[in-house]
C-alpha cells in the first residue's frame, strides 16, 4: 500500500490530491497561488497530508504540474544569457537566428549567435564538414558571457552526430555548468522552428533548475521522501533531472494535466475536455485517454516553435469574465477579474459585474462571504437596467453559443461526442450543447488538473528521418522502438507495463525516399 500526491500550480489556485495506490482520492484543496509559488505549493501538500491519516513515509510519489516555464517566457523573467551556433554554412546563412524573435526577447537573450560550416541533406548527404577551429573560435567568444548554448544542425534529426560534436568541445571550453540544447532532442523538422524550440529551451534552463530546487526544498521541508516527478505536455512524467534538460516540454502541461484528469474521473476515453478557470475556459480533444498534439506550430512567448503541444483552443469565458450590457445587448469578456474576484465583484463588494454575480444570485454557486442572493439581484438589476431573470437568461445565451462554437472547432466531424467539464468555473458550463452527445461533470470535476498530474505514467517519445533508399524501414523502426523502451526503463517505468502510444510511419513530402518515423511509448512507476 503506497499513496500518492498530485499539485497543479495555476495561476489563480494551487490544486492538491492525495490518492491511492488505485487512484482513488482520499483528500483535495484548492489554495492560492502565492507570488513565490513555493508557499503554495507548501500550504497545497500541507493541507492535504494533514486531512487523512497517512504514515508520511507511504506517500511514494508526489508529481507537480506547473506552469512555472510558460510565465518566465510571457513575463520575460530569469532567462538565460544564451549563446547560439547554427551548423549550416554555407546553406542557411539567409535568415539569421532569431530573426522572428519580438526585439524585448532578443535583447535579453545576449548576442552571441554564430553560424558555422557543417549539416547535412535530408538523406544523409554532407553539406560541409564541421570545422573544429571555427566552432572552437565562437565558443571562446562566448566564455563567461553566456549561461546555456543552443546548438541547431541542418537535418540533425537525421543524423546528430555534428551537434553532438559541438557539445562535446562546448564542455570542454564552457564547462559543465554551461548547458547545452541540441536540436534533434527537441524540435520537429524545419530548421528555424526546431532551431527556435532549442533556443527556448535553454533560456529557461536556469528558471527548470531554481524551480526543481525549489520543490526538492518543499518537499523535504515537509518531512517526506518521496520520489518527485513533474509532468510535460503530452500528458507523461519527466524525472527532475530531465526537467532541468528540457524545461520547454513542460508548457502546456497545466491543459494536459486536465484534459488527463477529466477524463480519468469520468472514465470516457474519447471526448472533449473543456477546462473553466477564472479567466478563460480551455478545451481539448481526448484520444484514448490521453490529449491529441496539435498540428500546428505553436507561439510560445511570441515565438514559433514545431515542438510537440497538446491541441487546445481557448476562449474568454470564467468565473471572474466581465459581463457588459449595452443597447440591450449582452457581451461577455473577453477581459476578466481573474484571482481579484472577491475585491472586484459585486458579489464581494465590488463594482465590476461578472458571472459569478449571476449565478451567485441565481443560486447556483456558493463561495463564502457572498452577498445574499436577493440583495445581489437587486444589485444586479440595477447595474443592467432590465429584470435579474432577463439578464441572466441573455448572459446564459451568450456562455451556450461561445461553448458551441468551442465544441464544433475541436471536433473533426459532424459525429456527436460526450464534453466533459472540469476545473473550478465549471457551473457556468450549459448542461446541454449542441454537438455533445451528453455534458458529464466528473465527482471532483474542480481538482481535475491535479488528479491529472497524479495519474501520469512515465512517457518517452523519439523521431528520426530515414533515407528507405539507404535504410530498411522495419528494422529502423525496430531499433527506434527498443532505443526508447531502454531509456522509458532508465526513467523509472514498470517493464510489464509499458504500452505503445505511437509507432507511425510518415512519407515526406518532395523528399523521394524520405520517411519521418516516430515512436511514443509510456509506463507505470515502479510500485
Amino acid at each position: 500500500m503506497y499513496y500518492k500526491i498530485g499539485v497543479d500550480v495555476g495561476g489563480t489556485n494551487t490544486d492538491a490530491v492525495l490518492v491511492s495506490h488505485t487512484n482513488e482520492i482520499l483528500a483535495k484543496t484548492k489554495q492560492t497561488t502565492t507570488l513565490d509559488v513555493s508557499t503554495g505549493i507548501r500550504n497545497a501538500i500541507g493541507a492535504v497530508i494533514s486531512k487523512v491519516d497517512v504514515p508520511k513515509a507511504d506517500i511514494k510519489y508526489i508529481m507537480l504540474g506547473t506552469t512555472h516555464c510558460t510565465n518566465a517566457l510571457v513575463e520575460r523573467k530569469e532567462l538565460n544569457r544564451i549563446g547560439a551556433i547554427r551548423i549550416g554554412l554555407p546553406a542557411s546563412s539567409s535568415i539569421p537566428t532569431m530573426a522572428d524573435f519580438p526585439e524585448d526577447l532578443k535583447a535579453l537573450l545576449g548576442e552571441h549567435n554564430y553560424m558555422v560550416h557543417g549539416g547535412y541533406e535530408f538523406d544523409g548527404r554532407l553539406i560541409s564538414p564541421l570545422n573544429e577551429k571555427e566552432v572552437k573560435k565562437y565558443l571562446y567568444a562566448m566564455k563567461g558571457h553566456v549561461e546555456s548554448l543552443a546548438i541547431t544542425g541542418i537535418f540533425s534529426k537525421t543524423l546528430p552526430d555534428q551537434e553532438l560534436q559541438v557539445a562535446v568541445w562546448a564542455k570542454e571550453i564552457l564547462g559543465n555548468e554551461v548547458r547545452t540544447s541540441c536540436s534533434h532532442q527537441l524540435g520537429g523538422l524545419g530548421l528555424l522552428e526546431r532551431e527556435n524550440a532549442a533556443i527556448l529551451n535553454a533560456a529557461l534552463q536556469k528558471v527548470a533548475s531554481k524551480m526543481v530546487n525549489a520543490f526538492k526544498d518543499t518537499v523535504h521541508g515537509l518531512g517526506l521522501s518521496s520520489q518527485m516527478f513533474i509532468g510535460q505536455n503530452d500528458g507523461t512524467l519527466m524525472s527532475l533531472e530531465q526537467v532541468q534538460d528540457y524545461p520547454v516540454l513542460t508548457i502546456s502541461s497545466g491543459p494536459t494535466n486536465s484534459i488527463r484528469g477529466a477524463g480519468a474521473l469520468s472514465k470516457v476515453e474519447n471526448g472533449i475536455v473543456i477546462d473553466v478557470g477564472g479567466t478563460t475556459s480551455d478545451g481539448g480533444v481526448l484520444v484514448n485517454f490521453f490529449p491529441r498534439e496539435s498540428t500546428q506550430a505553436a507561439q510560445i512567448g511570441g515565438v514559433l516553435t514545431n515542438f510537440r503541444m497538446p491541441d487546445v483552443v481557448a476562449v474568454g469565458i470564467g468565473g471572474g469574465t466581465i459581463v457588459r450590457f449595452a443597447d440591450g445587448e449582452c457581451c461577455l469578456g473577453p477581459d476578466s477579474v481573474g484571482y481579484q474576484l472577491k475585491e472586484k465583484a459585486i458579489a464581494f463588494g465590488g463594482d465590476t459585474l461578472t458571472l459569478s454575480d449571476f449565478f451567485i444570485a441565481n443560486n447556483e454557486l456558493e463561495i463564502e462571504s457572498a452577498e445574499e442572493a436577493s440583495t445581489l439581484r437587486k444589485a444586479i438589476e440595477k447595474n443592467v437596467g432590465s429584470t435579474f431573470s432577463e439578464a441572466l437568461s441573455a448572459a446564459k445565451y451568450q456562455i451556450q453559443l461561445t461553448i458551441e462554437k468551442l465544441v464544433d472547432k475541436l471536433k473533426t466531424d459532424s459525429k456527436e461526442i460526450p464534453v466533459i467539464a472540469c476545473g473550478g468555473g465549471a457551473f457556468l458550463l450549459p448542461k446541454k450543447i449542441n454537438g455533445a452527445s451528453k455534458v458529464i461533470f466528473p465527482e471532483h470535476l474542480e481538482v481535475a488538473n491535479a488528479f491529472g498530474a497524479c495519474i501520469a505514467q512515465i512517457g518517452c517519445e523519439e523521431e528520426l528521418v530515414i533515407n528507405t533508399m539507404q535504410s530498411d524501414e522495419t528494422e529502423a523502426l525496430e531499433q527506434l522502438l527498443q532505443k526508447v523502451k531502454t531509456e522509458l526503463l532508465k526513467n523509472g517505468a514498470f517493464e510489464n507495463s509499458i504500452n505503445i502510444l505511437a509507432k507511425e510511419s510518415i512519407p515526406l513530402a518532395y523528399l523521394p525516399g524520405a520517411v519521418k518515423l516516430k515512436v511514443k511509448l509510456c509506463g507505470d512507476l515502479i510500485k
